[in-house]
């Protein structure tokens, strides 16, 4: 038995922003002939879902926020890392002073800023809904200390998110990733999707050399590096195409796919 684990943007996502029907098929064989396959993002958990159900992986193990939580098949919680409340109200005070819109994921709600251009931006891209409570309600009801966030996305200029990124540097218990240069994605120092799929592995009984891997990007070389089979699609960044094991066709070319479908060939004969 295989654990096939993928990043999501920019590794299996098809040029329209979902899974292509060839990517769906492949995804559908490998889980048929007794294997898993598990998501693995820094997307929240119903984002990953609804791509779940175009295979009917519902039932699977999740790995969400970068490794930040991780989740079984049922939805017990297996791994769970989330960014110290001290932190969080931290990074609320500084974007509500200089006007950068923090979106605050924690486990399955997310506290928007407000409706914006930023909000708006963020349902479209992972197809998820904003609890009513804004972040600055969320942190001012003490709903922050009980359950702080796994991520906290922040958006605006440049400027202001170069101030934010320097403002957390002096702060060692959260790390910064820089997806563009309007975005800033904040986790816990202590969560990585190395962590996080090895939590998959353990729940799964699968040995490291039985793990293989799918990424594009910085946020992928932890779980590269713990894998027995670390795999880069074509269009990865030179980081993640130094260190894998063997790279496979783009995203938009259905890569995981092409990858898949060879295996189980190979596999069967």
């Amino acid at each position: 038995m295989v654990l096939f684990l993928s990043d999501i943007d920019g590794t299996l996502l098809s040029a329209q922003r979902t899974l292509s029907p060839r990517t769906i098929a492949a995804i559908e064989a490998v889980r048929a002939a007794g294997h898993h396959f598990v998501l693995c993002s820094s997307r929240p958990p119903e984002s990953m879902r609804v791509l779940e159900r175009l295979y009917g992986g519902i039932g699977s193990p999740l790995v969400a926020f970068n490794g930040g939580l991780v989740l079984s098949g049922d939805g017990e919680v297996r791994h769970d890392v989330p960014i110290a409340s001290a932190d969080a109200r931290f990074i609320a005070d500084h974007c509500e002073a200089s006007g950068l819109h923090a979106s605050f994921f924690a486990g399955e709600h997310w506290y928007a800023w407000g409706e914006d251009e930023w909000t708006d931006r963020e349902r479209t891209h992972t197809w998820v809904f904003p609890e009513p409570a804004s972040t600055l309600e969320f942190v001012a009801s003490g709903g922050v200390d009980v359950t702080p966030p796994h991520k906290v996305m922040c958006m605006g200029d440049p400027a202001l998110v170069d101030a934010l990124e320097a403002a957390l540097a002096d702060r060692s218990g959260v790390v910064t990733y820089r997806s563009k240069d309007t975005y800033l994605e904040i986790a816990n120092a202590a969560c990585s999707k190395g962590t996080g799929l090895l939590a998959v592995a353990d729940l799964l009984g699968v040995a490291r050399e039985d793990l293989y891997y799918f990424g594009d990007n910085f946020n992928d070389l932890p779980a590269f590096e713990v894998v027995g089979h670390p795999i880069a699609v074509a269009n990865a960044r030179p980081e993640a195409l130094a260190v894998v094991e063997s790279v496979i066709p783009s995203n938009t070319d259905d890569g995981v796919a092409v990858f898949l479908e060879d295996w189980l060939a190979g596999s069967a004969g």
